[in-house]
């Protein structure tokens, strides 16, 4: 009822309607979220590296397929580390299959870093550490010791490139939803 109301939204003058609609409101927003990072953002950024076609720096393609090649190596189990080990082609083998998505990788930082200078998209250091204390403290984790783990890892920009990332994919997809917006409210006014 409204008593309930009032206390969930800690205001005087909320009514049972309006805690609804904020419900609604929250889980509509959880929605749209959902579906910007689960798949239009991939979309998006597969459509971007499919359309920009340039040579990408060997040197940094391998250091992806390093760093690809030690994480699988991380999930495999001891009997797969062994083969590896004993077999100098499976090791040959892996590195080519993990290469296309290494390059795609590198292109896709490359789009997205140039696209972010374009659209005028950064994030300040500040920002970066406020993320990465709040992620730790939600986590229950020591914010300075979580930091001083990126720092110490060098992950600090590749941290600072997902964020600049997210927020360049989310800008362009608001961009995008907001013309058709426009463009439907437009060609409404014209029917009528």
């Amino acid at each position: 009822d409204d008593e309930i109301a009032k206390k969930l939204l800690g205001d005087e003058n909320s009514t049972l309607e309006k805690l609804e609609k904020e419900v609604k409101e929250q889980i509509r927003s959880e929605k749209m979220t959902k579906l910007y990072n689960d798949e239009l953002k991939p979309k998006l950024v597969e459509s971007l590296v499919e359309k920009f076609e340039f040579d990408l720096p060997e040197s940094i393609v391998e250091q992806e397929v390093e760093l690809a090649l030690r994480n699988r190596v991380q999930q495999m189990k001891e009997e797969e580390l062994t083969e590896l080990r004993e077999n100098e082609e499976k090791v040959k083998e892996l590195r080519e299959e993990l290469k296309t998505d290494a390059a795609k990788s590198v292109k896709a930082t490359f789009i997205i870093d140039a696209l972010a200078k374009k659209e005028g998209v950064e994030v300040t250091d500040q920002e970066m550490m406020q993320t990465i204390y709040y992620e730790a403290m939600s986590m229950g984790q020591d914010p300075q010791q979580t930091f001083e783990y990126y720092k110490n890892q060098n992950l600090l920009p590749a941290i600072k490139m997902a964020m600049i990332e997210d927020r360049l994919l989310t800008k362009l997809l608001n961009d995008k939803n907001d013309k058709s917006v426009n463009k439907e409210e437009n060609t409404e006014k014209e029917e009528s």
